[in-house]
């Protein structure tokens, strides 16, 4: 069974994304901000992480940076901001693909779908 991390500060969201994701069958594993989550990368590292932007104690960028070479799945950023720079970012960071807040739970299944097969959101 593939294993998911959502590192996700709000409680909604987070439980939200373990649910489409265990529906879309994945055991997931869930931290509420960036130490936790990176340390939970770090010792077992996930088919597929999900990483907010805007976390508490630190900019998810600097959580897919100091993970990225501990991972070799496949991890995406969520995020409300939406702005060219701000994907970048994301993108340079190491991440996958960047995709943004607010979401239809059907359509991020798709998407993680074609993201986990090796393709880009459309």
């Amino acid at each position: 069974m593939p294993t998911a991390l959502v590192i996700e500060d709000d409680d909604d969201i987070r439980r939200l994304l373990e649910v489409v994701l265990q529906q879309e069958g994945f055991t997931v594993r869930a931290a509420a901000n960036g130490a936790d989550g990176i340390a939970a990368l770090e010792a077992e590292p996930p088919d597929l992480a999900l990483v907010d932007v805007g976390l508490p104690d630190m900019e998810g960028y600097e959580v897919v940076r100091r993970s990225r070479a501990a991972t070799t799945g496949r991890i995406v950023m969520l995020s409300a901001r939406t702005q060219d720079a701000d994907i970048r970012t994301g993108l340079e960071a190491g991440a996958d693909a960047y995709l943004t807040k607010p979401f239809r739970p059907q359509q991020l299944r798709t998407d993680l779908r074609r993201i986990l097969e090796g393709g880009d959101p459309a």
